[in-house]
């Protein structure tokens, strides 16, 4: 059996995968491959039973990708529910849906799964103690969206992070990225990474106070073939290496780095309440010029005693 294999349902939303010739050699999937686990996984994965399934050759050092033409949950969910259940498909694993429902943010805002962007979740399974991994975890999605975006020298810009974990490009919001983690005592046994990037389709979102206005790469660079398939490879790339290096390294070399391209150093913002947006009289938390990220990503604000640990960043200036 193949060490790194891709699984999916809609190999014509695949093709071109890497740059690579458009004609993937898929095969149907063989039943050595097809196991409780991996029908598991698929399932989780918001794959439909009884589809037919291809499979090819995959990314090293990804055990397993699966791909599925819509999912009705949230993969993010669907993995998660499938770790409670004590199963863990193959690490590193990544899943994604080319369209789907249910898909969410953090504290479950809606993230609109439009066709040609990327909508995927991957597991690690680093099965290190806490105070190795620190903060590491939580930024190596935004790190390696904003490392894969810095390939295309067509987009004619940096991207850069907003606190805690948009990537922006031209100050517009072209990534959104979610971590939850599963631990056993003082070890974190798996994290779950979900990953929105507009890349075909700028999502239509009514403006408001809390709103980050959106934008795509088709948008942004509209000369550029930048497709999904084109994308997914490079950013996979990235993850995995961000990954390795928290393991390797600890989270400070990543800290440096999400400190380095941070939006709000240097600007007036305002902090408000984890609700602003979704009730009617938010309050404010905080509000001043941000002078540094602390290890554990607090604000410090100009003139502020103490440092902001949460909360919905606006840009006031």
């Amino acid at each position: 059996m193949t060490n790194s294999l891709i699984i999916t349902d809609a190999p014509d939303s695949l093709a071109g995968l890497g740059g690579q010739p458009l004609q993937t050699p898929w095969s149907p999937i063989s039943a050595t491959i097809w196991d409780d686990a991996t029908e598991q996984a698929w399932l989780a994965a918001g794959g439909t039973a009884g589809a037919t399934l291809v499979t090819a050759p995959g990314l090293v050092p990804w055990r397993r990708i699966m791909a599925v033409g819509r999912s009705p949950v949230s993969q993010v969910d669907g993995l998660r529910r499938l770790l409670q259940t004590g199963n863990a498909p193959p690490t590193p694993f990544a899943c994604l849906a080319f369209t789907g429902d249910g898909f969410h943010g953090n504290r479950g805002r809606p993230w609109q799964a439009l066709e040609g962007n990327l909508h995927l979740t991957v597991l690690f399974s680093p099965n290190r103690p806490a105070h190795e991994l620190g903060v590491g975890l939580s930024i190596v999605p935004s790190l390696a969206v904003a490392d894969a975006l810095g390939q295309f020298d067509a987009l004619g810009q940096a991207a850069s992070l907003k606190w805690v974990n948009d990537v922006l490009l031209g100050g517009k919001k072209v990534s959104g990225v979610i971590t939850s983690t599963q631990a056993k005592g003082e070890l974190i046994e798996h994290a779950i990474l979900g990953i929105g990037v507009n890349i075909a389709a700028t999502p239509a979102l009514s403006p408001g106070r809390f709103v980050q206005p959106p934008i795509s790469l088709r948008e942004a660079a509209p000369d550029a073939l930048i497709t999904l398939p084109v994308f997914l490879p490079i950013l996979l790339d990235r993850l995995a290496k961000r990954h390795e290096q928290l393991l390797s390294d600890g989270p400070k070399p990543l800290l440096a780095d999400y400190v380095a391209q941070s939006s709000v150093i240097g600007r007036r913002v305002e902090i408000w309440e984890e609700t602003a947006g979704e009730t009617d009289s938010p309050s404010m938390i905080a509000m001043g010029r941000v002078e540094t990220i602390h290890a554990d990503l607090a604000l410090k604000l100009e003139g502020q005693t103490e440092p902001v640990h949460r909360g919905r960043l606006v840009f006031a200036d």
